[in-house]
């Protein structure tokens, strides 16, 4: 895997339409890299990602990590009510894994969702996302339980 020098200037910028098509098609391409998918499922079409103008509204925000014009990360917070958020779609290319970009939309969408008076953010992760689950512990969440046979449940308390 190629490493990428972390001193260039990464973008973190707030949902627009402009950006749906290459969200799915980055989300859609991390999934068939690390085999929760096959290439053959994609583009993904994902109803969540189909309206993420609504689904992440209110107190929800959904970001993209952006280099010289290009997604190459994304991160959601989704409010569950009861001052609750999730943490939603958590992915970088693998190409810039270890480089910062993962740290910096993980903390954008943290002190969004303390800003946004947020208690606690949960998260489910896939059971095959190792190098997810070090990065979440890394980051002070707690894995709770399983959740079903595929996902692991996280939680942080803000």
């Amino acid at each position: 895997m190629k490493k990428i020098m972390t001193d260039y200037k990464i973008e973190i910028n707030e949902y627009s339409e402009k950006y749906r098509d290459k969200i799915k098609n980055v989300i859609g391409k991390i999934l068939a890299d690390i085999s929760v998918i096959d290439q053959r499922s994609l583009p993904i079409d994902d109803e969540d990602l189909n309206k993420i103008d609504k689904i992440y509204s209110g107190k929800g925000r959904f970001w993209v990590a952006i280099k010289d014009g290009h997604v190459i990360g994304t991160v959601a917070i989704k409010d569950l009510g009861d001052k609750i958020a999730r943490l939603k779609r958590m992915f970088v290319l693998i190409d810039y894994h270890g480089s910062g970009v993962g740290q910096k939309l993980l903390n954008h969408a943290t002190n969004f969702a303390k800003n946004q008076g947020f208690i606690k953010i949960i998260l489910n992760t896939h059971k095959v996302m190792k190098r997810a689950h070090k990065f979440y512990e890394k980051n002070n969440f707690i894995r709770k339980d399983k959740k079903g046979d595929k996902f692991y449940r996280y939680e942080k308390e803000l």
